[in-house]
């Protein structure tokens, strides 16, 4: 089925590089119907909104992502550095989008049959699904978070001379389970360390913790009969983690 659904993307992506292509020869024409040349006109700008949307995510992404954490009424919040554009995408792209659709009520008033003028809406109509898609593609891949994340939950624990506080998030995505380990300080948290489990498999927060100096060791169910673990080195909160 994801097979299917990216040829579809892409066989829908062509169609609107190949109609921007048409519109931006027509504008060369000289007898141009005004109301068509406005039509082209609006598509071709919507192009240059998505190419002004893409060269902006590969700018962005020339710098390395940073991801800080925090940790408030038990939940760890997470924020991207990359997180801040993706409000600017979203405009971009709706622009785009409301672009082509603008484009078909002057693509119908210089159509002279009424077979062209559905022509044109349906192409209007593809042109801009195509826009969209694209940009919830974009702004998805630019920073995912925990979109996909079935119900978290967060568990809290100190260690026996109270020194230090992690906490044991929860995750699930689709088949698969996740496990992320945060040291916390009041609300200041760091990603210490994550792992998984198979078959979304939760652990409910029944762990085994092993306390030391510089790290603690978390135990848990990987499947029904495996067990494993994961070590989370401890970090100066505030500080990047390597």
């Amino acid at each position: 089925m994801e097979e299917i659904i990216k040829i579809v993307f892409a066989v829908v992506l062509v169609y609107y590089i190949y109609g921007t292509y048409v519109s931006a020869r027509a504008l060369f024409i000289p007898k141009l119907k005004k109301s068509l040349r406005i039509a082209c006109l609006l598509r071709v700008v919507s192009a240059l909104f998505v190419l002004t949307g893409l060269v902006m995510y590969f700018v962005i992404h020339l710098n390395d992502e940073v991801r800080t954490y925090t940790y408030v009424k038990g939940v760890i919040n997470e924020q991207s550095s990359y997180g801040q554009y993706e409000s600017m995408f979203f405009t971009i792209f709706i622009t785009a989008a409301v672009l082509v659709l603008a484009s078909a009520p002057f693509d119908c008033y210089g159509a002279l049959k009424a077979s062209s003028r559905v022509r044109n809406v349906v192409v209007s109509l593809i042109m801009s699904a195509a826009v969209m898609i694209s940009g919830l593609i974009l702004i998805i891949s630019n920073y995912s978070g925990n979109l996909y994340d079935n119900d978290p939950k967060y568990y809290r624990y100190d260690s026996p001379d109270k020194s230090r506080s992690i906490v044991i998030c929860e995750r699930s995505n689709f088949s698969d389970g996740y496990g992320d380990i945060y040291q916390v300080q009041g609300e200041k948290a760091e990603k210490i360390g994550s792992f998984s489990t198979k078959d979304g498999l939760r652990n409910n927060g029944k762990y085994r913790l092993e306390w030391s100096p510089t790290q603690v060791k978390v135990s848990y169910r990987y499947s029904e009969d495996v067990y494993r673990s994961a070590v989370g080195k401890y970090v100066e909160l505030g500080e990047k983690n390597e």
